[in-house]
């Protein structure tokens, strides 16, 4: 058993799935849960595991509180939704020492703010290769498997930061990198396209990518990313195998457009045909949707940057509508983007 103490925040799909993979490696984990409930179901069956990783069967020690804990820890991970967690890492900060490693595992670019709570030094970002979903307190599914590379914002390295990135070879294929902003902007781009999609129209990427309009909105949505991202001075990589978001600036001639589409249902027809992406289940829960993180975060950067964005913005009205019942999720949604694009 390794000894290195580590602190899972949040057993959701990403946090459920990194304190099963990383206990039944051999990490000394614990988990932090803050909904009672579910904490004490943990506790008594552990966490099931099943998908792209085989099935596994962890039973971590689980807190349901703060007030609980009793030792300091080497790695606090916080998985937990983007609004929550600066207070999160404010609140576990009595909980570290200071060599201890924070985590942001958020979908989108919030290591800096997470340095605000925790120190430069301390701040650790992630871009999260793998998808999951939750069926229950203690039943999770993860849905495909990837890469994840780490970072800090010197994009320097420490032996902490050495062990952690070992940590996380138990989870999926992880590298350290200098260049974090770059990979994350990757995972940002194609994370806006598949959320925003399913959300303002309520049905999986392979449900509704036979259907021009989207993927004419997706294309959008990327394009509009790479203007932005280039306004900032960042060089996008490719995401996987086939999505080289670089090639959407070359051209717009109808060929090409062709080509892109046909690439973009290859992708959202395979890998995520039936998935339901974390803003959609956010809705159907009726729960409020970390938008801000995504197409919000695009056309907040765009406008600081001098960018033009009306796709995102427009994406990122139409679903706090949808969050506030002013709005139905309905593939007619699609209809709205058509003068934009």
């Amino acid at each position: 058993m390794n000894t290195t103490k580590t602190l899972i925040v949040g057993a959701g799909a990403i946090g459920g799935t990194l304190a099963a993979l990383m206990s039944t490696a051999g990490y000394q984990i614990d988990v932090l849960e803050v909904f009672p409930g579910a904490a004490e179901e943990i506790a008594q069956k552990g966490l099931h595991l099943t998908g792209a990783r085989g099935e596994k069967y962890a039973y971590p020690t689980v807190y349901a509180g703060t007030e609980a804990l009793v030792k300091k820890y080497d790695y606090v991970i916080i998985c937990v939704k983007y609004m929550h967690l600066k207070t999160v890492a404010q609140n576990i900060l009595p909980y570290t020492h200071e060599k201890t490693l924070i985590v942001g595992m958020q979908n989108g670019i919030c290591t800096a703010e997470l340095a605000e709570i925790v120190g430069k030094d301390r701040a650790v970002g992630c871009m999260i290769g793998f998808g999951a979903t939750k069926h229950s307190s203690t039943e999770i599914e993860m849905t495909s498997g990837g890469e994840m590379f780490i970072g800090m914002l010197d994009g320097g390295t420490t032996p902490e930061l050495e062990t952690l990135c070992k940590m996380y070879n138990a989870v999926l294929k992880t590298q350290i990198t200098p260049c974090l902003i770059n990979k994350q902007y990757s995972k940002l781009i194609i994370n806006c396209c598949i959320n925003a999609t399913a959300a303002i129209t309520g049905k999986t990427l392979g449900e509704i990518l036979d259907d021009k309009r989207a993927q004419d909105l997706f294309l959008a949505i990327a394009r509009e990313g790479m203007h932005i991202a280039k306004a900032q001075g960042i060089s996008v990589p490719k995401y996987g195998l086939l999505l080289d978001y670089r090639l959407l600036m070359l051209s717009d001639a109808k060929w090409y457009n062709s080509v892109c589409k046909l690439v973009v249902k290859i992708v959202g027809k395979g890998k995520y045909a039936s998935v339901k992406p974390s803003t959609l289940q956010s809705l159907l829960r009726g729960e409020k949707t970390e938008i801000d993180i995504f197409n919000g975060f695009l056309a907040r950067v765009a406008k600081e940057n001098g960018v033009d964005a009306p796709v995102n913005s427009l994406l990122t009205s139409m679903i706090r509508e949808i969050e506030n019942g002013q709005r139905e999720m309905s593939a007619d949604n699609l209809d709205e983007f058509k003068d934009l694009i």
